[in-house]
């Protein structure tokens, strides 16, 4: 039985080393951010880490993306947009980052779904798109409370960063099953959007909130928020115009809830009308 399992061992092993090696160098070449389930949150990491002279950013969601590519959207204005599933911790820790590296604005929008705002660390890609690129011992000082209790909720958040689940698809089943109390604007995001206008002040530029284009089917929802929720959180100008600058727009021009057909055919209205380049 002995030699049994050192005939055993010595065949395993050196499959699990060549195994675990590929995860290491993926890991230390950073490989893993294009084989990720949504790269471009990798890239606008390494993006917000970078000098520009552009005085106008912007930070959102993934329609925003479709908006305001972050590849494309480089020059008359800066893009970070990636997804909504990086909660506003991440697009915090985006726009902290940009100002860190010595970069000085004028303005920064912010474009995000009515959606978008309840984000609460508690998604089914909380795990993919928020721990494995944020849970690192750079960021973790930036995390609240209320951040690190919710994080401590879902499974395996511990080894989020060991090479062989950061740099797979492995994520565990997770999608919180807490009642929620709002409907607009999760804990979380009072406080980081709190956080983002503290920078705002801090370095002295505009902070302006933006609505996507949403379907029109999805009015009856939203109008069903209560927007009382943004009384106290000290964002009641960036709130202001919100909701009266929603372009509802026909079912047909989405993909699903909030994705946009044609990517490209409202950049120019939001660059004209609303952002005023």
């Amino acid at each position: 039985m002995k030699k049994f399992i050192i005939k055993i061992s010595i065949f395993i092993l050196p499959i699990v080393i060549a195994a675990y090696s590929q995860h290491l160098y993926l890991f230390y070449s950073h490989k893993y951010y294009y084989k990720a389930v949504d790269p471009e949150i990798y890239y606008s990491i390494t993006k917000s880490n970078q000098k520009s002279k552009t005085k106008k950013l912007l930070i959102g969601d993934s329609v925003c993306n479709q908006l305001f590519s972050n590849i494309t959207h480089n020059d008359s204005i800066n893009s970070l947009a990636c997804n909504q599933a990086i909660s506003m911790v991440g697009h915090f820790i985006l726009l902290n980052n940009y100002l860190l590296a010595g970069n000085q604005l004028d303005t920064v929008y912010m474009i995000f779904t009515p959606y978008s705002f309840l984000n609460n660390l508690d998604q089914l890609y909380t795990y993919h798109y928020f721990l494995k690129p944020f849970y690192n011992k750079e960021y973790r000082p930036l995390f609240t409370k209320t951040v690190i209790n919710q994080i401590h909720k879902i499974p395996f958040y511990f080894i989020c960063r060991d090479p062989i689940i950061l740099t797979s698809n492995w994520a565990p089943t997770f999608k919180s099953k807490e009642d929620v109390n709002y409907t607009f604007l999760s804990p979380i995001s009072v406080e980081y959007l709190a956080k983002i206008k503290e920078l705002s002040i801090k370095y002295n530029f505009r902070l302006i909130i933006l609505p996507t284009p949403t379907k029109i089917s999805n009015k009856i929802y939203i109008e069903k928020i209560n927007r009382n929720e943004i009384i106290g959180t000290g964002l009641d100008n960036e709130f202001k115009n919100y909701f009266k600058n929603i372009i509802y727009v026909n079912d047909t021009n989405f993909t699903d809830n909030v994705h946009l057909k044609d990517k490209n055919k409202y950049s120019d209205y939001y660059k004209n009308k609303l952002m005023k380049w």
